[in-house]
């Protein structure tokens, strides 16, 4: 009797861990990071003169803050490393060794930044292209000219090395936030009524404070809920000056500083004075 219950004991762990064994591999197989993306890639020019080149830089650095991820020299970085979870570096855009760089064209280019896809038809991970895809033509044929003139940077650690419990956690619940152009409506129109409307779309600023901008829960790990930037929100309290002092400084009105992980001031404090100025009399036409 004991014998007979022993053996369907473990006839039953066995179809249990059969059934589990089975659903893991259903989820990695229809994990955001194993699909293909098949998008249309309309081309824009890629300038090469110093006045092109220059806007690039700003909007790599200031607007689209790209240097935030990818490093002030664009060589990538170790962004994320949890003993948990397993660890991801940005990629290295340089065309130094281990930069795609060395490899993209200038549509695997737009392909990257407007859709999030890179040239095998994968997804991005981590990458914000459901702001980036309002860049204008001019604008993105400008970035991409300023990434190709950055000198090469050696680093050949980037990629992913991501654990079973997060590539199941990113497939179940959480591939909307870490595969942002699963976000896109890749033909959409990409016009915005104001310079301040722009600069708000292609800085990332839905990402923490909600499509609305009413208010929104941080998509990063551990950050706070973004606050309401329209009116009857926080900037009612304050002015133009204090408003600048925040993107810059990351300064709030009681004297904290803002963690650069959650708002990525440190990239925004290179805004113009009349950038910041459009995007306070957007956000403060806002209902």
């Amino acid at each position: 009797m004991r014998r007979k219950f022993l053996r369907r004991l473990v006839m039953v762990v066995v179809v249990v861990l059969l059934v589990i064994v089975g659903a893991v591999a259903v989820i990695l197989l229809t994990s955001p990071l194993n699909r293909t993306y098949a998008v249309e890639v309309d081309m824009v020019s890629i300038p090469d003169d110093a006045e092109s080149i220059a806007r690039g830089e700003h909007l790599v650095q200031a607007v689209a803050v790209c240097t935030i991820c990818h490093g002030q020299n664009l060589g990538g970085r170790l962004a994320f490393s949890d003993q948990f979870l397993g660890q991801v570096h940005t990629p290295n855009l340089t065309s130094g060794a281990g930069g795609v760089g060395a490899t993209y064209t200038d549509e695997d280019w737009v392909r990257a930044i407007r859709h999030g896809v890179n040239p095998r038809g994968r997804g991005l991970i981590f990458m914000p292209n459901d702001s980036y895809y309002y860049l204008t033509d001019d604008d993105l044929g400008a970035v991409i000219a300023y990434i190709k003139s950055v000198p090469p940077v050696d680093n050949t650690e980037a990629g992913r090395n991501l654990t079973l419990p997060a590539q199941v956690a990113l497939t179940i619940g959480a591939s909307g936030q870490v595969m942002r152009t699963e976000l896109i409506d890749h033909d959409a129109p990409r016009e915005t009524a104001s310079e301040g409307e722009y600069l708000v779309r292609v800085g990332g600023c839905s990402f923490c404070h909600g499509d609305n901008l009413d208010g929104g829960q941080g998509l990063e790990p551990g950050a706070p809920p973004g606050s309401d930037l329209t009116q009857g929100g926080i900037l009612d309290s304050y002015t133009l000056e204090q408003f600048a002092n925040a993107l810059r400084f990351g300064e709030t009105l009681d004297g904290r500083v803002i963690n650069p992980l959650y708002m990525p001031w440190a990239g925004y404090s290179m805004m113009t004075d009349d950038e910041i100025e459009a995007i306070w009399d957007y956000l403060r036409a806002l209902s």
